[in-house]
């Protein structure tokens, strides 16, 4: 049965995966099997054959000269543990977003195109040396005329020419790509080349970033241990942000300071606060928590926040949902996290239950056993990633922002004190999340919110199922039919076939029946009574019956 040979390619390509594995790539390609390998078995294959490190090295590299949209693909990649080995991932997370700076004359120049004015006209003072120059835009400080000091960070010139003209070409190639390799299908190529595109269009408009910023800055309002930044909206435009000028040393330089081991520490319990705070009660969050972005005030014990490009949405049930999956992880319940991974997946019908809670199962208990130092959170949630993709299950985009994120921040949090660990520092924040949501007054508006939404859709129900019933009569209406329910669908159409072959036998032998009734009211003496013929057919049919009925009965099918 085709379920059978889907079972049967599906261990094929298990078996040879093993193979490559354990460094036996050769005699796979040997025997001519290479076909069934994934991209990610390819690459493993291929570091069989030379250095594992020199390879990451060289694609990074690439991917840094190709410039900032194949650094932004990289980026994405990098939390793509089902799809590239962990050697690769690795590289990727080193990527670096810097390059050489404009000369200060052309980005001068994209001020007064941008803002009507000089420099010197709209600036008390403007420095010619930028302090950070990536491939999308560079930031100079600057005096405004009233005496604030801001940064200015402003586009590079015709760069997003350059970031759409490549984002055209990345859309073409994976359409080509998955066009070309039906097995990339479960990859979703097309679909993760679109997320990109839309993330770096809005990583484009600095005019978003500015409303980011904003929307960020009213989450700690009452708050005065996190600092964000003022935007300057009378200097900034989609390709030109200013912003208030923050105090602060870099978290990755914090080894360059004399804090001691316990200030460290606050700092590191400041980040989780700040991300617990922004991920799990607001469910808008920075989307790039590099240490570059995050800076520490020492004097007013104050952690500062800047560049909102990329931001990441949790809706309130997501919210919710990745509360109970860290609250499982900490616990090592398996149940907490395989209903969490159910609700913030798209899980297919298809799934095999008992197999997926199996491999839930054993990542909880593999990284709950481990010493607290060596605890890596970001490694669990790669590994619940490339679980999830090779159960078929579809993992939103946001979701993925929120595994990137919490990877960066434990990263932090490691370099400042290898021996934290994000999941400790995090479960207070959670205990107390746990007590909010089973607060009767909360879950009173929650109760009260979903009844709403209950009653909406109840008043929408007769108008989809007129929808239903049109589509029906005009012959529009389809059905979506997948593998995993050919075996049913069979089912059914042998029940249904079985049930007229029944039918038309027992018409067959009515009909004979009715004909001995209509020949025995002509008398003895007819010329019907002296053909057996009747007699003949009906004991045929009669048998015909009896076996027809004792097949259908034994495939247990009617």
């Amino acid at each position: 049965m085709l379920t059978d040979r889907l079972r049967r390619l599906n261990r094929y390509k298990e078996i040879v995966s093993i193979f490559v594995k354990y460094g036996y790539g050769y005699m796979v390609e040997e025997v001519g099997l290479n076909d069934m390998l994934s991209i990610k078995d390819r690459l493993i294959a291929d570091f069989r054959h030379g250095n594992v490190e020199e390879v990451g090295n060289r694609m990074r590299d690439l991917l840094e000269e190709l410039g900032p949209t194949f650094v932004k693909l990289g980026q994405l990649l990098s939390i793509r543990s089902d799809l590239l080995p962990i050697e690769i991932i690795r590289q990727l997370e080193k990527l670096q977003d810097e390059v050489t700076p404009v000369p200060v004359e052309e980005i001068k120049a994209k001020i007064k195109a941008e803002l009507g004015s000089s420099v010197e006209e709209l600036f008390k003072s403007f420095s010619n040396e930028c302090i950070g120059a990536a491939s999308i835009g560079q930031v100079h400080e600057a005096v405004l005329l009233t005496g604030e000091e801001v940064m200015v960070k402003v586009q590079r010139p015709g760069i997003r020419k350059n970031v759409y003209t490549d984002l055209e070409i990345l859309l073409d190639l994976s359409t080509l790509v998955e066009q070309r390799y039906e097995w990339l299908e479960g990859y979703h190529l097309r679909e993760m080349m679109e997320e990109l595109a839309d993330s770096m269009r809005r990583e484009l408009d600095y005019m978003e970033e500015g409303r980011n910023t904003e929307t960020v800055q009213l989450q700690f309002s009452e708050n005065d241990k996190f600092k964000v930044p003022d935007i300057y909206w009378d200097y900034s435009t989609s390709h030109l942000l200013t912003m208030e000028r923050i105090e602060g040393i870099k978290l990755n330089c914090l080894h360059d300071t004399n804090l001691n081991l316990e200030e460290k520490r606050k700092v590191a319990d400041l980040l989780v606060d700040c991300f617990v705070t922004q991920i799990l009660r607001e469910g808008f969050f920075h989307g790039d928590p590099h240490p570059g972005n995050l800076l520490y005030n020492h004097d007013k014990k104050q952690l500062g926040l800047i560049d909102f490009g990329q931001i990441g949405r949790l809706s309130s049930s997501m919210r919710s949902d990745v509360t109970t999956l860290m609250i499982g992880l900490m616990h090592e319940d398996t149940d907490l996290v395989v209903k969490a991974m159910y609700r913030l997946t798209d899980v297919p019908t298809s799934v095999d239950k008992k197999q997926f809670y199996d491999d839930i199962d054993r990542i909880s208990k593999k990284y709950s056993t481990m010493p607290l130092g060596q605890m890596n959170f970001g490694m669990t949630i790669n590994e619940l990633f490339a679980t999830a993709h090779y159960h078929e299950i579809r993992i939103p985009k946001d979701f993925l922002m929120l595994g990137k994120t919490l990877i960066t921040v434990e990263g932090i949090i490691s370099d400042i004190d290898p021996t934290l660990n994000l999941l400790t520092l995090a479960e207070p924040y959670g205990k107390q999340l746990v007590k909010e949501r089973y607060d009767p007054l909360k879950m009173g508006k929650r109760f009260f919110g979903q009844a709403e939404d209950f009653a909406s859709t109840f008043l929408k129900l007769p108008g989809h199922v007129d929808d239903v019933l049109k589509k029906t009569k005009d012959g529009e209406l389809k059905v979506n039919i997948g593998l995993s329910d050919l075996p049913e669908l069979f089912n059914k159409i042998d029940r249904i076939s079985n049930q007229v072959s029944f039918s038309l036998s027992l018409l067959a032998f009515s009909i004979v029946v009715l004909g001995l009734i209509v020949g025995s009211t002509f008398g003895p003496h007819t010329f019907l009574a002296n053909i057996h013929a009747l007699e003949i057919g009906f004991v045929i049919s009669f048998l015909m019956f009896i076996w027809i009925l004792y097949s259908i009965i034994k495939t247990g099918r009617f």
